[in-house]
C-alpha cells in the first residue's frame, strides 16, 4: 500500500470518527461511560459477585443480540439458538481437546460451524413466523439428541474437559474472559445497530412488515433473511466456543431445548426491536434468577423445570403487555436524550433528481399465456411498450389484468410466451432482478410499512441501486457506504417531491392518507430507476379533484422517459394521460388503440362499457 493511499485511508477514518462524534447523542456518551464503568467490574472485588458468572453471562448476551437481529429486524421468532451455542461449544472443545488448537482459532471455528449448521437449516427463513418458530425448535431437539446419543462427540454425561489456554495472549481468567466478552458485547452491539440503520436493516424492516411491497421493489427475501440467520449463528456459536473454555467443561445437559426458549423469552423481555434490548433481557433473567433459586428451593421444585416455568410465565408477561419489551418501554424516557436535529437535516437532503433513464429499452410481452388450475387467467397476451409511452390496460374484473403485471413483473411464471426488456429475455429473472434491470411495478392494494417514514418507505426501493449496501460495509460505516447513504436520501426525497409529497419525508406511514400511501409506493417504485413502470390502480379512492393532480405526476414521470403500463378502472384518468388502451376480457386481448376507438367497438361494449353507459 503506497503513502498515500495509507494517507487517503487515515484522513477517511478520521472523517468517519469525527462525523459519527458529532451525531452522538447525550444517551451516546452514557453508553460509553457505562461501558467504562463495567469494564472495572472484576476488579472492585464486589461481594457476592463471581467474575465467571458475569463473564458468561455477558457470553449469553452476545448470543442473545444476535438473536436480536433475527427476531427483532429479520421477524423470524428463532428458538434455535441455543443450538448453535451448541455447535460452537462443542466444535471449540473437541479442536482444543483432541487436536490442541489454540482457544481463539477454536472459537472461531465453533462461529464458523454455527454458520453452516445455519445455512443447512436456512430453508426455514422463507417460511411463514409460526412455522419458523416450530423449524427452528425442532432444529434445538435435534442438536441435543444428537448430543446425547453420540458420546464419543460429547463426551457423554460426563462431557467433554477442556484444557486450559490462553486467550489474546494472556492466561484465560474470568477477568480476561469478562473483558473479552464485553468488548465482544460492545463491538456485536455497535455492528448491528449500524447493520440496522444502514440498507440491510432497512430491508429486512421492510420484509418483516409487507414482504409483498418489499419483494416488489426489488429486495431478496432469502438472501436478506439468510444473512440474518447466519450472523445470528455466527455470534452464538463464537459465544457458545468462548464460554465453553470459561466453564472448563462442554457439557450436552446444558444446551437442551429450553436454554433456546429462554434465550428467546430474554430476547421479547429485553425488546427485539431494540439493539440493546437482548442484553437487558439476558440480564433481567439473570435477576430474576436469583430470586427464583431460592424460591425453588423452598417450594422444594426442580429448579431446572422452574427457570423453565418463570421464562414461560415472563413470556406471556411481555406479550400481553404488547410484547414491546423493557428497552421499547423505556424509549420515551430515552428519546430525551437524543438530539433532534439529525432527522430534520436527513428530511432536508436533495441534490439527485430522478431522471432520464440510459438506453431506449422497451417492454415487450409475446404470447403470455397463465392458468390456474383448469381456469385460464391470461391466453396469448402480446403487448409492445415504447420508451416515453403512457399505455393502459383495462377490463372488468378476472379479465386477467393483474395476473399480466404478475408475468410482466416475475411475481408468476407464465406457462407460455416470454416477456423482454429491450433485447433482453426475462424469462429466468426473478423479481429482483428485473426491478435492478430497470422494470418496477406497485400494488393494487395499499400495502404500506407502517413503522417507517415516507422517506424511508421510499430508500427501500433505492436498495437495489446500491453498490455498497451489504451488511459488512454497513456494519463498518465506510466511506463508500455513508456516502452511498446520503445520495440515496437525497434520491428518495426527490423522488418524493416528483410525485408531489415534498415537505412529507419524515412523516410516518400511518399518519398519510390512502392516497398518500399510493404516492409514497409509487414514489419507491421510482427510486429505483426505471425503465419501465408498471402501476396497478393508482386513482383507486380518489376524489375527482385529485385526478388531475394525478395525471400531472404520471405526465412528469412520462416525461423523464419512462415508459409507463397502467392497470386502471378509472377512465377520466385514462382519458387524460393514455395514448393507447389495451382491452382485456377473459384473459384475452379484444381491442387495442386510443380510449375513442376501443369505446366504439362493438367487442367492448357487450363485454366491459356496455351499450347503456355510452
Amino acid at each position: 500500500m503506497t503513502a498515500a493511499a495509507l494517507a487517503r485511508t487515515g484522513t477517511e477514518l478520521r472523517r468517519a470518527f469525527a462525523e459519527a462524534r458529532s451525531g452522538w447523542s447525550t444517551g451516546a456518551w452514557i453508553a460509553v461511560a457505562v461501558v467504562a464503568l463495567a469494564a472495572l467490574v472484576p476488579f472492585l472485588s464486589l461481594p457476592g459477585v463471581r467474575t465467571d458468572a458475569l463473564a458468561n453471562t455477558l457470553y449469553l448476551a452476545v448470543a442473545a443480540t444476535g438473536l436480536g437481529l433475527t427476531v427483532g429486524a429479520a421477524g423470524l421468532p428463532s428458538l434455535g439458538q441455543g443450538a448453535f451455542l451448541a455447535v460452537g461449544a462443542f466444535t471449540s472443545a473437541l479442536l482444543m481437546a483432541r487436536e490442541g488448537w489454540p482457544l481463539e482459532p477454536a472459537a472461531l471455528a465453533g462461529g464458523a460451524a454455527a454458520i453452516v449448521a445455519a445455512l443447512l437449516s436456512g430453508g426455514v427463513v422463507r417460511l411463514r413466523p409460526a412455522f419458523v418458530a416450530v423449524s427452528t425448535w425442532l432444529l434445538a431437539w435435534l442438536v441435543w439428541l444428537f448430543l446425547l446419543a453420540f458420546p464419543s462427540v460429547s463426551g457423554g454425561s460426563q462431557g467433554l474437559i477442556v484444557p486450559e489456554k490462553n486467550l489474546l495472549g494472556l492466561s484465560a481468567t474470568p477477568t480476561v474472559h469478562f473483558e473479552v466478552a464485553l468488548g465482544l458485547l460492545v463491538l456485536s452491539a455497535v455492528g448491528i445497530a449500524a447493520v440496522r440503520r444502514g440498507a440491510p436493516g432497512l430491508e429486512l424492516s421492510a420484509l418483516r412488515q409487507a414482504p409483498p411491497l418489499a419483494t416488489s421493489l426489488g429486495v431478496r427475501l432469502g438472501r436478506r433473511r439468510l444473512g440474518a440467520f447466519a450472523a445470528s449463528a455466527f455470534l452464538a456459536g463464537l459465544a457458545g466456543g468462548l464460554s465453553v473454555q470459561l466453564s472448563a467443561v462442554a457439557d450436552p445437559s446444558a444446551y437442551d431445548p429450553f436454554f433456546s426458549f429462554k434465550l428467546l423469552v430474554a430476547v421479547l423481555l429485553g425488546g427485539a426491536a431494540a439493539t440493546l434490548g437482548p442484553a437487558v433481557g439476558i440480564a433481567a433473567l439473570g435477576l430474576i434468577g436469583l430470586v427464583a433459586d431460592p424460591l425453588a428451593r423452598l417450594l422444594q421444585l426442580p429448579l431446572e423445570r422452574f427457570d423453565t416455568a418463570v421464562a414461560a410465565i415472563l413470556l406471556l408477561f411481555v406479550l400481553a403487555l404488547g410484547g414491546a419489551g423493557i428497552v421499547p418501554w423505556l424509549e420515551p424516557w430515552i428519546a430525551r436524550l437524543r438530539r433532534p436535529e439529525a432527522r430534520a437535516r436527513r428530511a432536508r437532503a436533495g441534490g439527485l433528481a430522478v431522471g432520464p433513464m440510459g438506453n431506449d429499452a422497451a417492454l415487450r410481452a409475446e404470447g403470455l399465456r397463465k392458468a390456474f388450475g383448469g381456469v385460464v387467467a391470461l391466453d396469448g397476451l402480446s403487448l409492445e411498450l415504447t420508451r416515453g409511452e403512457t399505455a393502459a390496460l383495462v377490463g372488468p374484473n378476472g379479465s386477467g389484468k393483474t395476473t399480466a403485471l404478475r408475468l410482466l413483473s416475475g411475481t408468476e411464471r407464465p406457462d407460455a410466451g416470454r416477456v423482454l426488456l429491450g433485447e433482453r429475455d426475462l424469462a429466468d429473472e426473478p423479481t429482483h432482478e428485473r426491478v435492478r434491470l430497470g422494470l418496477a411495478r406497485t400494488l393494487q392494494t395499499t400495502v404500506a410499512f407502517p413503522e417507517l417514514t415516507a422517506l424511508e418507505s421510499v430508500l427501500v426501493g433505492r436498495t437495489v441501486r446500491r453498490r455498497h449496501g451489504g451488511a459488512i460495509k454497513a456494519a463498518l460505516a465506510t466511506p463508500q457506504a455513508r456516502e452511498e447513504q446520503r445520495t440515496a436520501e437525497a434520491a428518495g426525497v426527490e423522488a418524493l417531491a416528483l410525485v408531489g409529497l415534498d415537505g412529507q419525508a419524515e412523516t410516518p406511514v400511518p399518519e398519510l392518507t390512502s392516497s398518500q400511501r399510493r404516492l409514497v409506493a409509487l414514489a419507491g417504485a421510482l427510486a429505483s430507476e426505471p425503465q419501465v413502470l408498471l402501476v396497478d390502480e393508482l386513482a383507486a379512492g380518489a376524489g375527482a379533484d385529485e385526478l388531475d393532480r394525478l395525471a400531472e405526476i404520471v405526465e412528469r414521470i412520462r416525461g423523464s422517459g419512462v415508459a409507463i403500463l397502467l392497470v386502471e378502472h378509472n377512465l377520466r384518468l385514462i382519458r387524460l394521460v393514455a395514448g393507447r388502451v389495451i382491452v382485456l376480457d377473459a384473459g384475452r386481448a379484444v381491442a387495442e388503440g386510443s380510449l375513442t376507438e376501443v369505446a366504439e367497438s362493438d367487442v367492448v361494449r357487450s363485454s366491459y362499457l356496455g351499450a347503456r353507459r355510452l
